[in-house]
């Protein structure tokens, strides 16, 4: 190569832009392990839940672990008056999620909530009989009218769809006993067996139970719409306790809540939108 051409003359200074590189890749290299610790940063709260909640919470939660988002849940899931019971005691938690808006509004007036109450979304209904089905149910009337052959098992004992069970017991004057197995009458079954682990375990022959358990089975299953009643649905409310153990970290998960990632998650679970007029009532966080 010709001393006087371009690149012999610049061959030094190309030579220590490569040596530049070479050195910041190599340093980028050494510490990107360390730059993707956020361990100081991490903030978990800790969320009191109905267990309805379960198949919606535990897929945000494993959405914001995976985009390492800085906060997690760390959810325990309880019945309606073991909930009520564990906040009246003024345990250590951040958050509660309620499947009842008549016990989210006794939570409020009783000073246990913080700040307005985050409507989250509606769940249903619905008549459940195994793919087998084998009384050949075909459909809610068709189970209404023959009720008095049925084993009938449906939720926890107080669980708000037991309330709607009994509304829809007398609204569509089904006879329907849960005192004692051995009558001949479509009997409510209960325990610590889900409804729907009594209906795949031959237990029942047909189940009452929200559409989200159903969603949430791998089992083969048969579904059945109710018809509209006043009670067919219910409410998933939110809302921070008053004394949360992480005020910050508390709000700032309510904010999740509020947002695309968890209407998503409720969704994706076979949850409703939550109440429309109530939704719209409240601020956006």
């Amino acid at each position: 190569m010709k001393p006087d051409s371009l690149f012999f003359r610049l061959r030094g200074v190309i030579a220590l832009v490569l040596l530049l590189c070479f050195v910041a890749a190599f340093v980028l290299s050494a510490c990107g392990p360390a730059s993707q610790i956020t361990t100081g940063e991490h903030r978990s709260v800790t969320v009191l839940a109905a267990p309805s909640t379960a198949p919606a919470l535990d897929a945000l939660n494993a959405d914001l672990q995976e985009r390492q988002s800085g906060v997690s849940a760390q959810v325990e899931y309880l019945g309606a008056e073991d909930l009520q019971r564990r906040i009246e005691s003024g345990h250590d938690a951040d958050l509660v999620l309620t499947a009842s808006r008549e016990q989210m509004h006794t939570l409020t007036q009783g000073g246990s909530i913080e700040g307005d109450p985050l409507p989250l979304a509606s769940n249903r209904l619905v008549l459940v009989a195994t793919a087998a089905n084998p009384h050949s149910i075909e459909g809610f009337d068709d189970f209404a009218a023959r009720a008095v052959d049925l084993r009938l098992s449906t939720c926890a004992g107080d669980a708000p769809c037991t309330e709607q069970v009994t509304d829809l017991s007398g609204s569509f004057d089904l006879d329907l006993a849960g005192e004692d197995f051995e009558v001949a009458t479509a009997r409510l079954t209960f325990g610590d067996a889900t409804a729907l682990e009594s209906l795949t375990a031959g237990e029942s022959d047909a189940a009452l139970t929200y559409v989200t358990d159903v969603l949430a089975q791998d089992a083969a299953l048969q579904t059945f719409e109710l018809p509209e009643f006043q009670r067919s649905t219910t409410q998933v409310w939110a809302g921070v306790l008053a004394e949360p153990a992480d005020s910050g970290a508390a709000n700032e998960f309510l904010g999740i809540l509020a947002g695309e990632r968890a209407r998503s998650a409720f969704s994706g679970a076979g949850f409703l939108p939550a109440p429309v007029a109530e939704a719209e009532a409240r601020t956006d966080h």
